[in-house]
Parts: structure tokens; sequence; C-alpha cells
């Protein structure tokens, strides 16, 4: 180690888009701490006072976390964007048949392809766990594939309600933050 100082690794969980870090939140990793120094809680007190919601992390279990939170997030708005490009899907067509989800979706695929190409790559390349989210994702996407080409209603409404089940109550307060969020959008058209 080239020095004895404290390390203290930390994550902020926005971009630099934001405007006000009362109520970001930051990942925290004390990674190595002097004997006797304050620096931990001098820079918890810190984030605190700028009013940010601070969590106490590991390495391994943020790399787990995040592998879901960026990697597979990411990773399956990289498939959706390369799959429209690959199907020469006219935007502006489907933007005059579009429906609030679908005008949502594309907002947030296209959003991500007017960014950092270096930033996404860093972060999905990164993490260790990306090998298991990228096979989950292709298992995932084969078994809604073999459920659709086979027409079976009842195997893809049997499989839809395991995935309902795993959501459990958070389904029924995603349904309704991401109508609100819809019902703003189209307000705004």
């Amino acid at each position: 180690s080239a020095t004895e100082a404290s390390v203290i690794d930390t994550h902020p969980l926005f971009g630099p888009s934001v405007h006000s870090l009362q109520g970001q939140r930051m990942a925290i990793t004390p990674g190595r701490l002097v004997p006797g120094s304050n620096w931990l809680q001098w820079l918890c007190q810190m984030y605190r006072g700028a009013g940010m919601m601070l969590l106490e992390t590991t390495p391994e279990d943020h790399d787990r976390v995040m592998s879901v939170v960026q990697v597979l997030t990411h990773f399956s708005t990289e498939v959706l964007g390369r799959t429209m490009q690959k199907l020469g899907v006219s935007i502006d067509e489907t933007l005059a048949f579009t429906s609030p989800i679908y005008h949502l979706e594309l907002l947030m695929t296209a959003r991500h392809f007017a960014q950092s190409p270096d930033l996404y790559g860093a972060i999905e390349m990164s993490n260790p766990n990306t090998p298991q989210v990228v096979d989950a994702f292709r298992a995932a996407a084969e078994e809604f594939e073999s459920l659709l080409l086979a027409n079976d209603q009842d195997a893809f409404s049997e499989t839809f309600q395991e995935v309902t089940n795993f959501f459990g109550p958070f389904a029924d307060t995603a349904l309704r933050e991401s109508t609100y969020l819809i019902d703003r959008m189209v307000e705004r058209s």
C-alpha cells in the first residue's frame, strides 16, 4: 500500500444532472480506517448535513446489488435499443402509434444512448457479477421466447404470475407510482 491513510469508498447513487443533494443516496464502504481517526464520522456528518441518505455497505454487497440496479438495467436497455435498430424501426412511426408506456420506455432507452458509452461500458464491464446477470437475462429471454412461440397462454400466465408473486406488494406500489408518472407525462403532451 502506498499510504497509511484512511480509505473510505463512496458511490453516489445519482448522476451529475441532479439539481440538489437533498434526498439523494450515497453508498459508503469503509475500506481502511486509521485507528483513532474520525474521518468516517466526519464524512457521514457532511453528507447527512447536505441532506443525503447514506447506505453503509461492503464492497461485495455493493457489487451484488449494483449488478441488478445498474448492470441489468443498462444491459436490458441496450438490448432493447439494439433490437429496435436491427429491426429498422422508424422511431417517428412508432411515436405516431405510441401508448404512454411505450413512450416512457422509448424515452428511457433513447436517453441511455444519448449519454457516454465509456461510462456505461465501464460500469457494466467492471462489475464482477456481470457474467451471472447476463446469463440470467439470456435464460429469462429464452424462457419467454419458448412460451410465446409455443403459443401457450396457460404456461405464459403461470410464469407471469410467478414473477408477480416475486414482486409481491411492490407490484401494486409500482403500478400506482408509474401511473402517476405516466399521467404527468400525458399532461405535458
